[in-house]
């Protein structure tokens, strides 16, 4: 409508008589039709609408087959949110914990935890660091250009999940 609107002031103001109607402003009689539809559907939602003519939802993530590259995708920035915590725990237990860090683990040992649970919670704080660490390898040699077939992009990938989880395992039972 805007539209229709311009191009009726065009062409009325590009004759030499009315070209100074451009730089000051009168009134011109423009006649404005509004159909009744459009004042009808102006308050209709945007699912009213799409219901009205029948158009069908979105499908969203329910529809799709978990692959191993967008799982390990998701994972990836999962892990880096968990080590920005571990950071940032660290960082503020060692500023407001009296003893510090040092002083958090002599707790932890005087408690007397199980050996099994001890070495469960070692390997849940050592899974993300490994993965989002060998996982970075792998995005780095994506960066380079390497392995970018889909058959090296799952070979790597199922690597990248072996080799996280056999060193989270070493490094819980060394420390």
């Amino acid at each position: 409508m805007a539209f229709n609107y311009t191009r009726l002031l065009c062409r009325n103001n590009l004759e030499i008589n009315h070209f100074r109607g451009l730089f000051k402003s009168s009134s011109l009689n423009i006649s404005s039709t509004v159909s009744k539809a459009a004042a009808v559907t102006a308050c209709e939602t945007y699912s009213e609408k799409n219901h009205r003519l029948k158009r069908p939802l979105s499908p969203h993530l329910s529809i799709y087959k978990p692959q191993l590259t967008s799982m390990l995708s998701i994972s990836h920035r999962a892990s880096g949110i968990v080590l920005a915590y571990y950071a940032t725990g660290a960082g503020l237990t060692e500023l407001f914990h009296p003893g510090g860090m040092s002083c958090l683990i002599d707790t932890v040992n005087a408690i007397g935890l199980p050996s099994p649970l001890l070495f469960l919670g070692k390997f849940a704080l050592a899974l993300p660091a490994t993965f989002h660490y060998f996982n970075g390898i792998r995005h780095l040699n994506w960066d380079l250009g390497l392995f970018l077939t889909i058959k090296h992009v799952y070979g790597t990938g199922w690597a990248v999940v072996g080799i996280s989880i056999a060193s989270a395992f070493l490094l819980a039972a060394i420390f």
